[in-house]
């Protein structure tokens, strides 16, 4: 096994999928390995929704038939004490609740209908390196083993980034995570023996009682069909991912305790802004392994298409200037930095802040209405936070001793803007990318140090 490609994509995820069949399209000469069988590239632990807004955004074709399962008009969030929910809904609210096999299925088909040459049942072990260049991948099949020459490689690995954590030196290229910045997700497919009483909507709980740094979905795949799940930021759990699962439906839906189970599968998902740098001499990193997934509620799928998109976009113009290198690589960090990476990464300030409050604190904050249940969903789709603080509304809180609470709050307001800011401009010439990190060094200590404490005094 010994072959040469314009572009190898290790991954047939989502990301890889879109990568691999944009490149395709493009003219090029394109491998796309996937450890998995080719009809099982989408069997992972998911939530399985995936907003409208992003087959809009990158021209996809809706899913339908047997891919699509359910179609949810919104959200309804709920506090720790279940007293008070905020019901989100709009137009950039509504999602499609997928199979995630077959829809991973049309995304490979897709890939393959553009020329792709497809390698399932085939795992990458490691990147070989020859001038702090990427220039071949090992790898190794049930029937054989051998190497994969590119000239380009595009890492859509998920969380365990074989070849960004083994990538060649690039300016301001991470190769590792912090574990901080990772959430252990455990997730189970059931059916109930009744209707879901509210079969548009899905249902996010929030406690750090019992999801520490993360929180319970219900999301409903049918009139009694369920995705339900729950994600625990890893440097917090005390226990198994399962155990906070079990413990959380025993003690707050007891009722679902009679459902049968079909599938339970757990992943890790890593939550955070986007990597500062993404790319590296003949490697660009997309999806789950460049962390793009949105780092309030872990949604990875839209992100990892856009992504991949623009990752294939991105291959095919280095390649018509010759230039292989990251600087050749560069527009891939600046047109997705400055897009949907500065929403990212505004919201990872949000996501700080909301790890770091205590339940009382989430309780007094949702049930006052500090932010607006009609802003809410701004602060999903734009990352920006709206608070509804009048001076009466000052005075209240001082005199109830919640004024440093709601001050925290306002600055992490003002801190996402700020962040957002920055992201969209990020720097298009990579001479000026050290200037532009340093400063987001600055901005991630500021944040987490005005957020990241324990708990806050009141």
């Amino acid at each position: 096994m010994s072959r040469t490609y314009d572009l190898v994509v290790v991954g047939a995820g989502t990301g890889g999928c879109l990568a691999a069949k944009t490149a395709a399209k493009n003219g090029l000469n394109v491998c796309l390995i996937e450890s998995k069988s080719g009809e099982k590239v989408g069997l992972k632990a998911c939530g399985e929704a995936v907003g409208r807004h992003h087959f809009d955004n990158i021209g996809l074709a809706y899913p339908t038939g047997s891919e699509l399962c359910w179609e949810l008009e919104g959200v309804e969030v709920f506090s720790p004490d279940f007293k008070t929910s905020f019901r989100i809904a709009g137009l950039g609210a509504k999602a499609f609740m997928i199979d995630r096999v077959e829809f991973g299925r049309r995304l490979v088909k897709e890939a393959l209908d553009a020329g792709v040459e497809f390698m399932d049942k085939t795992t990458v072990l490691k990147p070989i390196i020859e001038n702090n260049y990427v220039v071949a991948v090992k790898v190794k099949s049930n029937f054989s083993s051998g190497v994969l020459k590119g000239r380009i490689f595009i890492d859509a690995s998920g969380v365990s980034a074989i070849l960004r954590r083994n990538a060649p030196e690039a300016l301001g290229f991470e190769k590792t995570v912090d574990s901080g910045d990772l959430e252990i997700a455990y997730r189970e497919i059931r059916v109930l023996d009744d209707e879901i009483h509210d079969k548009t909507f899905g249902s996010i709980y929030l406690s750090q009682e019992y999801a520490p740094g993360g929180y319970f979905w219900l999301f409903p795949k049918g009139s009694n069909l369920v995705n339900i799940g729950l994600g625990v930021q890893f440097s917090r759990a005390n226990m198994s991912v399962k155990n906070y699962f079990t413990r959380f439906i025993r003690d707050k839906l007891p009722w679902l305790n009679k459902a049968k189970i079909l599938d339970g599968r757990g992943a890790f998902v890593p939550t955070r802004r986007p990597l500062d740098n993404m790319v590296s001499n003949g490697l660009i990193v997309i999806g789950d392994a460049a962390c793009q997934v949105n780092p309030i509620h872990g949604g990875g799928i839209g992100p990892s298409m856009t992504a991949g998109k623009i990752a294939g976009e991105t291959a095919v113009k280095a390649l018509e200037k010759g230039d292989l290198s990251y600087k050749g690589l560069w527009s891939y960090n600046v047109t997705y930095m400055r897009g949907y990476g500065a929403k990212q990464a505004s919201l990872d300030v949000f996501r700080v802040f909301l790890q770091n409050i205590s339940d009382d604190e989430l309780n007094y904050g949702m049930s006052r209405k500090l932010i607006a249940e009609e802003d809410v969903l701004k602060v999903s789709l734009y990352g920006e936070v709206k608070l509804s603080i009048t001076d009466k509304t000052l005075r209240f809180l001082r005199s109830v001793g919640k004024l440093n609470f709601v001050l925290k709050l306002k600055r992490v307001a003002e801190l996402m803007k700020t962040v957002k800011l920055h992201y969209q401009s990020f720097p298009e010439n990579p001479e000026e990318f050290s200037k532009w990190l340093e400063k987001t060094k600055a901005l991630v200590e500021e944040y987490k140090m005005t957020v990241g404490m324990e708990t806050f005094n009141n």
